[in-house]
Order: structure tokens, then C-alpha cells, then sequence
């Protein structure tokens, strides 16, 4: 449970950037789907006569070519990977009570320094040892959003 615990934070730390890692990708995949495959002519010393239908340069574009579908569907796959991920760290933020997401605006989702528990009981009006058991009850709540099959298949193993 401890590992699904820092996944979780680690999921939420990262949330406020998943909109910039997107467009990152974004971008790196239109340089790919525009990339122009150029290759030097070579003038080496043919010894004798093949059979090949293609040449050096057609072998080598079409490598380039496969080369490039991977990495286009391996990018694609992880901007689909952080697209879900933001909508499921987003249902579980709507599942949580006001005063539960305040405690998580404050402590995961600001830009520069996180506050610490103290600011962070300050703000609401609450001791720091309270906003632990808060976050971590909040914390449990969300990786069932984020994470469903880790939580369940611990859950049920769990209970056994």
C-alpha cells in the first residue's frame, strides 16, 4: 500500500503539469510527422552485379520510416497515458469534500514552493497533525480514482 500511496502523490505533485507534458509531446510528434528523410549519395566500389529491386537509399529510408512509426506510436501512447491520467486524478478530485481539496490545492497543485503542514493548518484553520491524518485519508481516497486495479486487487487481498 505504501508503494500505491507515493504513486499517488507523486501523480498529484506532477498533475499541474500534465497540460505542459501534452503539448510537449505534442510538438515533438508534428517534428516527427514532418521530418524529411535526407540521405547522402555514396559512391562506394560495387564488386558485382545483385538482385535487389531496391537500393542503399530506399533501405534507408524505409528504416528511418519504421523508425519513426515506432516512435510516433510510442508518443502517442504517452500522451494517451497522460490524457487518462489527468481525467482520473480529475474524478477524484471531484469526489473530494471542500475543505479536502483545499488541503490539496495547497499542498500539490501550487506552482514554486509547496507550503508546509503548518502553512498549510494555518490557512484552514487546523493543526498541522490533523492535515497529516487529512492528507492521508485523502491520499488513500484518491488512488482508488487514479489507480483502480492497484486498489482493488490490494483491497481484496487484503480482506483475505
Amino acid at each position: 500500500m505504501d508503494h500505491l500511496f507515493k504513486k499517488t502523490e507523486r501523480a498529484l505533485y506532477e498533475y499541474k503539469n500534465i497540460d505542459l507534458r501534452i503539448k510537449s509531446i505534442d510538438i515533438y510528434i508534428e517534428r516527427l510527422s514532418n521530418d524529411v528523410a535526407v540521405a547522402g549519395v555514396s559512391y562506394e566500389e560495387k564488386t558485382g552485379p545483385t538482385n535487389a529491386f531496391n537500393s542503399s537509399v530506399e533501405n534507408e529510408v524505409i528504416r528511418r520510416d519504421e523508425h519513426i512509426s515506432e516512435e510516433l506510436k510510442r508518443l502517442k501512447q504517452s500522451k494517451q497515458d497522460l490524457i487518462i491520467l489527468q481525467q482520473l486524478i480529475n474524478n477524484g478530485i471531484e469526489s473530494l469534500k471542500e475543505e479536502e481539496l483545499k488541503i490539496v490545492e495547497l499542498r500539490y497543485f501550487q506552482k514554486g514552493r509547496k507550503k508546509t503542514w503548518i502553512e498549510i493548518g494555518m490557512s484552514l484553520g487546523m493543526d498541522k497533525d490533523n492535515c497529516c491524518k487529512a492528507k492521508n485519508k485523502i491520499i488513500n481516497h484518491l488512488a482508488a480514482y487514479i489507480y483502480p486495479n492497484e486498489s482493488i486487487s490490494h483491497q481484496f487481498f487484503t480482506n483475505i
